[in-house]
């Protein structure tokens, strides 16, 4: 059902501003929800928690790349652009180097 998930991303993501620990085991569901859904709403909301799960979990800013770009190119939804903008902006400072090395916040 569309609108409970909607609702319960609503909860978890102001939850996990709290606390983003809470949610890295859920990050699963809600990257097939961030590849999946079409509710631009929810979507905003999946995007600002898989933001707030990068610095806890470095390895899915290289997973949030090619979903978010392909967000950023296919919306017309300048609020849904804007927020995959600022994440991948967040994430970029989480992934390899062209040449193989780690960024600076990455861990090894």
């Amino acid at each position: 059902e569309p609108a409970v998930t909607s609702c319960a991303v609503n909860v978890v993501c102001e939850l996990a501003n709290q606390n983003p620990n809470n949610y890295l085991a859920m990050a699963p569901q809600f990257f097939r929800l961030l590849t999946t859904s079409s509710n631009n709403w929810m979507l905003i909301k999946v995007v600002k928690l898989m933001g707030s799960l990068v610095p806890k979990e470095p390895r899915l800013a290289r997973k949030l790349l090619e979903p978010l770009a392909t967000i950023i190119q296919n919306t017309q939804a300048k609020s849904l652009q804007y927020e995959c903008i600022h994440t991948l902006t967040l994430a970029l400072a989480y992934t390899k180097k062209a040449d193989g090395t780690d960024a600076k916040n990455a861990s090894a």
